[in-house]
């Protein structure tokens, strides 16, 4: 039986896991407004900022905004220099497992569950999801995983695409120093999702950029080269915008929150074969 402690009035409540390794606590919060039926979906929901700082506070917004239409698990992972890849990995997969094993008592089921993250949360997202592919065989009977989010993620330890390099004094260089202290790491497929060269077999997946983030060229890449390797990608560029698209100020947390539902429900209303392969503007995409 896990342990709640209630946070909110709006059916927000905490629990954790320990982490195997070293047995330290990991904190969840969880959002989803009760009853429900026990076939709800469940978001695995990793929070932004960029592997060193960020909070899982930061995600309550987006959280709050999807808790209508499934069950949102947002991970209080560590950060970065302090836990740093692999272990990161590993307490991010480590995470969906917990929820696969308790997807009954968060009010949600096994079968259901898409992964999603924003900025270095969308990379451990497209990591988690890589690991899934990878060791089917250490899934909770009956556990899927059926999609993944990545919003403006961080992809690309090298930062080599054009909209990195035209971004000035961005954080992201010591961001990844801090993540990856061995520079062997930088190009292994679950630190540098861009640069696998396997990516078939993975769940659907819908990518969010922005046009001025610095971000948007690396996810847009990748989201391509999930379509050449047959992976169901539906990509939404935001035109004209930068910033945190998933903070409630921003003009367009409203559309990212619809379109992530959407994706949400057709993830489960149609069949897989059913998914577009591109979604508007593909004309966007490298």
């Amino acid at each position: 039986m896990m342990k709640r402690s209630q946070i909110s009035s709006d059916a927000a409540w905490t629990t954790s896991f320990l982490r195997s390794s070293t047995n330290d606590e990991v904190a969840l919060r969880v959002f989803g407004k009760k009853p429900r039926p026990a076939s709800a979906p469940i978001i695995v929901y990793f929070h932004g900022g960029l592997f060193n700082c960020g909070t899982v506070a930061d995600a309550d917004s987006i959280a709050r905004a999807l808790a209508d239409h499934a069950v949102v698990v947002c991970v209080d992972y560590p950060l970065a220099p302090k836990c740093h890849f692999p272990d990161s990995v590993e307490v991010a997969f480590e995470a969906l497992q917990w929820v696969w094993g308790h997807a009954a008592e968060l009010g949600g089921h096994a079968a259901r569950v898409i992964v999603a993250g924003d900025q270095a949360g969308g990379n451990l997202a497209a990591a988690v999801a890589m690991v899934a592919r990878d060791r089917a065989a250490s899934a909770a009977s009956g556990a899927a995983l059926k999609g993944q989010i990545l919003i403006t993620p961080m992809l690309d330890p090298q930062q080599t695409t054009l909209s990195m390099r035209a971004a000035p004094d961005c954080p992201c260089q010591q961001a990844w120093a801090d993540y990856l202290p061995s520079a062997s790491d930088a190009m292994h497929p679950y630190a540098a999702p861009l640069h696998s060269r396997r990516l078939g077999g993975l769940a659907s997946t819908l990518i969010i950029t922005a046009e001025l983030d610095p971000l948007r060229d690396e996810a847009e890449l990748y989201a391509a080269r999930l379509i050449t390797a047959g992976v169901p990608v539906q990509v939404r560029r935001f035109e004209a915008v930068g910033g945190y698209l998933v903070t409630p100020s921003h003009a367009c947390f409203a559309a990212v929150a619809e379109t992530m539902a959407q994706f949400i429900s057709d993830s489960f209303q149609k069949s897989v074969d059913s998914v577009a392969s591109t979604s508007s503007p593909s004309k966007d995409l490298p």
